[in-house]
């Protein structure tokens, strides 16, 4: 291509650059465009211009829009998505053709040229990367610097030649120069970073010094302060560990505090334990600063285990950690290690803070057993230990416990314990009988308003579950009367593991206020203008309307999808868990070992029953549910339309439900009892 023409051309009409690139970019990059630019382009200014236009952005998607039927005939050409990084291929594509050229002499249009001939738009090519390659481009500006040095005096330093210091002056073009310094100084030369700094804005009072006290320190040292400067903390520490070994001996504690503190400032512990790592001594302090780091971000489980992984193993931690995670088997073993003595109180705090712990009921169940092992093992406390399994409801072991250290008494109290819950549980699971009848027929209400506004929803092309969420009850006449506006729905679940009495409730209430009235009949001044020219409305004081509080606030919409996700929750909360029915079945089970059979029956009876209504109520409302959908279908074909059914997301789990069963044992106990 021609493109000396073409870019005179373009400069003269103002054109953007990038067109010379993005018209035809595999071309340009590698099927020597590139060599043919550079070799055509005889102006060094043309190529910086050139060069300092390009962006990352495809032209010819926005700016100038290339014609189909010029893609088809150049077949090289690919998709603008298909060119990536566009400015950096360029970039070194062009620095690669013009170092090649300089290094043999000739470009590819045969042109003669002498080394250095490419030296600023190469510069150009270093500064115009993203990100920037001014560390290179520097040592570029070094390197070129002894070809001058014949002719200048040997006391004057090269690098403040009229050559370098041009080149310099150009690269701070592109690039400001304090960020040209912080380059030449973070490569370390001291004598660069003076030639960069003394055609620009900085003060001489302030780096002359600074870099004189560098030149003059050792070179680890110097180093260090560096890249303390340069926030490159990493490198930093790497020197400063380097500077101490050169140190001497008496001076190493002093210099591996210096470490230490750095690394604590700076979080490198992780580096410090590679460079530290043929140290014991050394290594150990850095994974004891690491655990106690990582226990003041409350991370306690991952300090405790770097306190134990050091050698010998810091067992003051390590109880701190563990103390903090709630690891009270490994705080009692650090203690026995130390040779610590636990008092009572101690051991109760600790029994106490694990049993307080929230969770749910199995892991309630085991805090409570932890806690009792500790008053147990470390605290001789019997009786406080029962109450622990009480709560946990654990009374094979309270009773074991009990029997172990010959307490009578407390064996009466795990039973008695056994009992009180019993009677506990039968009243739970009668409200949870009578809750689930309740909500699971308001359910079946609530549904069948549910599927109509979806079904209006899809006729109406929205596809939202929420849609019609005002939808009245009174439109659904052959599901729903007046009569079926107000019912009450409360649910029920197991609070604690401790006490299973406590009772959440939800209760829906649907109230129908009276219907509004208005008539055009009345004081004439009521259908007046008010304005300044009447009294109308000037002696009477506006009322602020006051934000209704209490339930009435949050009273949800009849037949709202809001209501159905409550009713859903309290189904599913009704039914016991298996965590629950467990704790009722080995409750069962102790109690007939524990000569408690009525009692035991009456639990077992109680939960059959539960079981028994909630699957009579899901059968009758399924049922129902489907003489129901009959009556429709029938209804839709006589009056010829398409029957299609619409099902809610939620009903698939909601006909699922159902009580989970007893223990195996313990029904085929009472299949000889009963």
């Amino acid at each position: 291509g021609d493109f000396l023409t073409a870019l005179d051309i373009m400069r003269r009409q103002r054109v953007d650059m990038n067109l010379i690139v993005d018209l035809d970019p595999i071309n340009f990059l590698e099927k020597g465009g590139a060599e043919q630019f550079i070799g055509q382009i005889v102006k060094i200014d043309n190529i910086n211009l050139f060069l300092s236009s390009l962006i990352d952005v495809d032209t010819t998607l926005w700016k100038y829009p290339v014609p189909s039927w010029i893609r088809k005939e150049n077949e090289t050409s690919v998709a603008p998505s298909q060119i990536m990084d566009k400015v950096n291929k360029v970039c070194k594509k062009v620095r690669d053709v013009m170092l090649n050229a300089e290094k043999e002499g000739v470009t590819a249009s045969g042109k003669i040229v002498k080394e250095g001939h490419f030296l600023l738009p190469t510069l150009s090519t270093f500064a115009k990367e993203i990100p920037p390659k001014l560390e290179e481009a520097l040592s570029l500006i070094k390197n070129s610097a002894p070809v001058e040095q014949s002719k200048q005096s040997k006391r004057k330093s090269v690098l403040l030649s009229e050559h370098v210091q041009s080149s310099i002056q150009y690269l701070a073009f592109l690039a400001d120069y304090e960020l040209i310094f912080n380059t030449a100084i973070g490569m370390y030369d001291f004598e660069l970073a003076k030639a960069v700094a003394r055609h620009s804005q900085m003060d001489p009072k302030v780096y002359l010094p600074m870099l004189k006290r560098w030149r003059e320190l050792p070179e680890d040292t110097a180093r260090y302060e560096v890249d303390v400067k340069l926030k490159r903390y990493e490198s930093a520490l790497r020197h400063l560990v380097a500077a101490g070994k050169v140190e001497e001996e008496s001076s190493m504690d002093e210099h591996f505090g210096k470490c230490i503190k750095f690394i604590e400032e700076h979080n490198l512990h992780k580096l410090g334990l590679e460079l530290f790592k043929d140290d014991k001594t050394s290594h150990r302090s850095i994974m004891i600063s690491l655990g106690e780091n990582l226990l003041s971000q409350r991370k306690s489980e991952e300090a405790l285990a770097v306190f134990l992984a050091t050698n010998p193993r810091h067992l003051d931690g390590g109880k701190r950690a563990s103390r903090s995670c709630g690891d009270w088997r490994t705080y009692f073993a650090c203690c026995a290690e130390n040779g610590d003595d636990v008092d009572s109180d101690l051991v109760t705090t600790i029994a106490e803070s694990i049993s307080s712990k929230v969770g749910n009921m199995c892991e309630q169940r085991e805090n409570y057993a932890s806690a009792a092992s500790i008053l147990l093992d470390y605290g001789k406390d019997v009786a406080y230990a029962i109450d622990m399994l009480i709560s946990a409801h654990l009374w094979s072991e309270g009773r074991r416990i009990a029997h172990l250290h010959e307490r009578a008494d407390l064996v009466k109290k795990v039973v008695d314990g056994s009992v009180s819950y019993a009677r506990t549980c039968m009243e739970d699971l009668a409200e949870r009988a009578s809750t689930f009848e309740k909500t699971n027929a308001r359910y079946a209400e609530v549904i069948v308003i549910r599927r109509d506004a979806i079904r209006e929803a899809e006729e109406s092309g929205v596809a939202d579950l929420h849609h019609d969420d005002s939808a009245s009850m009174f439109s659904m006449q052959s599901t729903a009367s007046n009569t079926s506006l107000r019912s009450n729905a409360s649910g029920t679940s197991v609070g604690s593991v401790g006490s299973v009495g406590s009772v959440a409730s939800v209760s829906t209430v649907i109230s129908v206020g009276a219907t509004s009235t208005f008539s055009f009949t009345g004081e004439v001044d009521s259908m007046k203008h008010k304005s300044k020219f009447n009294k109308i409305g000037r002696d009477k004081k506006k009322k602020k309307r006051q934000k209704k509080k209490g339930p009435a606030a949050r009273r949800m919409k009849p037949g709202s999808e809001e209501e159905l996700k409550e009713l859903v929750t309290t189904l599913g909360h009704t039914c016991p868990d298996e965590h629950y029915v467990a704790v009722i079945s080995e409750t069962i089970i102790f109690l007939l070992q524990s000569d408690k059979q009525s009692m035991a029956t009456l639990l077992f009876e109680s939960y059959t029953d539960l079981k028994s209504i909630v699957l009579q109520s899901q059968n009758s409302r399924l049922e129902q549910d489907k003489k129901e959908k009959e009556e429709r279908e029938k209804r839709e074909r006589k009056e010829g339309r398409i029957n299609d059914f619409v099902e809610h997301p939620c009903e698939k789990d909601i006909n699922a439900i159902t009580c989970k069963p007893l223990q195996e044992s313990v029904q085929n106990t009472f299949s000889f009892l009963i």
